[in-house]
């Protein structure tokens, strides 16, 4: 009987953990603009966003969440998923 007792915790801690997994990967990340528009990232993609004057390039951003800045990079690099959109 204990070990009955005991597999059914186990199964439930692993459901539980599972369903956790399952909402984190749902989750996505918020990039709020200067200008008051907010811009979601999916969780797991990367986005690259154009870095202000007067540096250049485009920042490598991933979302994990949360969302992190990589790298710097120039337009055209492989790792970006997508560029920012334009407001």
């Amino acid at each position: 009987m204990r070990a009955f007792s005991v597999a059914v915790l186990v199964l439930a801690s692993l459901a539980q953990a599972h369903a956790q997994e399952k909402i984190k990967k749902l989750e996505s990340c918020r990039y709020e603009l200067r200008d008051g528009h907010s811009y979601e990232v999916p969780a797991g993609e990367t986005i690259c966003w154009r870095v202000p004057a007067p540096q250049r390039g485009y920042t490598l951003l991933r979302c994990d969440p949360p969302l992190m800045e990589v790298v710097r990079v120039e337009r055209g690099d492989h790792r970006c998923g997508r560029y920012e959109e334009r407001y």
